[in-house]
């Protein structure tokens, strides 16, 4: 067996999107990055297959939105609608028009749509552009074994999934994005406690005459609220290739093969030709961490926190966990960040975390096996009457699922040690509603400054001071103050009434992840301030 000893900075378990998301925001700050995940290709049952309004803008940072959408089996004009129907040959009782903000609209409040692109591509794309960064590395076909750890280093011991290679990897930190079952956390001795909700199970089929299988309008999701096959289904591209999730499945959702035939073409309405790609049970739960980290050792995405897939947050909220701890990480590990950067990563995220369980828990609670009527698939009056008391209730009860901006855009860190509160009233924190606010702590206001760049093209790689005004005498100050304690900051100018509006002060500093730390019109104290943002004790 062949041994070798790897010397880096971070080691980074699973490449999944969260792991790969991780390796690009360190890579970009040039920090040394070793990736391990012992899948060698792709997984034929994709678990994600959207990327949210927030995350495509981080593609958008990453110079990938583009790529994204031209990989995306589901080109963007692809109607992006969720239908609820009896069967997919029944009755439809409603249909959610743009879900999840997928329509190109310049007038909204955010640079990039979402996009509808299966978890697997994505995670190629996010992977193949962390292989292009010079200070990572990524090794498929690894696995984690053990660690332990110092104060000041990790020593973990990985070894190829073929046993022919035993791996040292001696890091400053660890991060596991590992999954549900974290090796990492285990290790770590951080318990995450929680229910299971309910047993599920997802599959794939190649299906090639079943777009002519029924009349409905094309949609990516089809909620089936039939009591044969409650459940989900939708295309994973425009020919052949679909996807089904049954509710609440029967033994665990240990089908056979047949038997998930049996459930697809119950939720359809008849049968036809297709064939099982991929079959497998998962179990729905609500879990989260006890802690994020334990000494040089943290978690991310589906390690630190489980919860339903209604409305799409699990792989996006993860990816949020990869900006913010990897500009923290990097910050450290290039000396210009403090001591209390890191401690900043757990404040801030948790709250968003707890919030999105909620969330989800609530839309998981609200399924379509919920939704039931012993006269809905009848013709007549009665029938009739049926259908359209489920289609009401449904739009009622269902909505917030399918728009949620309000979770992806208007999330804020209000508490955070890390941030410089100006006294001013929060802005509605609602589920469908976002009101755009430069109020510390909050995303950065998005808008456009010409036809093709957006204030978030103009950030630098850290900190970015935005002017409204013309340059003053303290701007200086800032700029002193940065550069004698190493602090990459730069100077955006956005002379306009528009934005100063929008902005609502002369200054705003602004985070390497877009968010807001401190706004104020008055002269201000730059070291102070900057101190304050990156974890630095006043008095250290």
């Amino acid at each position: 067996m062949a041994r070798r000893v790897e010397n880096v900075d971070v080691l980074i378990v699973g490449a999944g999107p969260v792991g790969s998301a991780l390796a690009i925001e360190l890579g970009r700050q040039n920090v040394r990055c070793l990736v391990v995940e012992r899948r060698t290709g792709r997984s034929p049952q994709p678990r994600a297959k959207l990327s949210n309004i927030r995350t495509m803008t981080l593609m958008r940072r990453w110079g990938l939105a583009d790529r994204v959408r031209a990989l995306s089996p589901l080109p963007a004009s692809f109607p992006s609608d969720i239908a609820f129907v009896t069967r997919l040959r029944g009755w439809e009782l409603t249909r959610f028009p743009n879900a999840l903000s997928t329509a190109v609209d310049r007038k909204r409040p955010y640079p990039e749509p979402a996009q509808q692109v299966p978890q697997d591509v994505l995670e190629d794309i996010l992977r193949d552009h962390a292989r292009t960064l010079s200070s990572v590395t990524v090794t498929a076909g690894a696995q984690l074994e053990s660690y332990e750890q110092t104060s000041t280093e990790v020593t973990a011991l990985c070894m190829t999934v073929d046993g022919s290679e035993e791996l040292t990897v001696k890091a400053k930190f660890i991060a596991g994005c590992d999954g549900a079952h974290s090796l990492v956390r285990e290790i770590a001795g951080i318990e995450m406690p929680g229910v299971g909700l309910a047993a599920n199970v997802s599959a794939v089929f190649r299906a090639p005459t079943l777009w002519s299988e029924h009349d409905k309008a094309r949609a990516v999701h089809y909620w089936t609220v039939t009591p044969a096959a409650s459940g989900i289904l939708g295309p994973l591209n425009p020919v052949d290739l679909w996807w089904y999730h049954l509710n609440e499945a029967p033994n665990d959702g240990m089908l056979s093969d047949d038997e998930i035939r049996r459930s697809f073409f119950a939720a359809v309405g008849g049968e036809f030709a297709c064939d099982v790609i991929a079959n497998s049970p998962w179990l729905a739960q609500r879990r989260i961490a006890t802690r994020y980290r334990a000494g040089n050792a943290f978690l991310l995405g589906d390690a630190a926190h489980l919860h339903p897939p209604m409305g799409g947050y699990g792989m996006n909220m993860g990816i949020g966990d990869a900006v913010d701890l990897g500009w923290k990480l990097g910050a450290v590990l290039n000396h210009w960040g403090g001591a209390g950067l890191l401690d900043s990563y757990e404040a801030e995220r948790r709250p968003i975390h707890m919030r999105v369980i909620a969330e989800a828990t609530s839309n998981f609670q609200n399924n379509s096996n919920r939704y039931q009527d012993s006269d809905m698939e009848i013709e007549g009056p009665d029938g009739e009457e049926a259908r359209r008391r489920l289609g009401s209730r449904i739009r009622e009860e269902k909505a917030r699922e399918f728009a949620s901006i309000g979770v992806q855009l208007g999330y804020r860190y209000e508490d955070s040690p890390l941030i410089v509160t100006d006294g001013s009233e929060p802005t509605p924190n609602e589920v469908g509603n976002y009101v755009p606010t430069a109020r510390p702590g909050h995303l950065a206001p998005h808008a456009w400054v010409d036809e093709q760049r957006c204030i978030y093209d103009l950030l630098g790689a850290g900190f970015s001071l935005l002017r409204f005004t013309a340059a003053r005498d303290d701007d200086l100050d800032w700029v002193r103050a940065a550069k004698a304690n190493a602090i990459p900051l730069t100077l955006v100018d956005l002379h306009g009434s528009e934005f100063r509006e929008l902005y609502g002060a002369d200054r705003v500093l602004v985070r390497p992840d877009q968010h807001v730390a401190w706004r104020g019109s008055t002269a201000a104290d730059g070291l102070t301030l900057l101190n304050r943002a990156r974890g630095q004790r006043v008095d250290q």
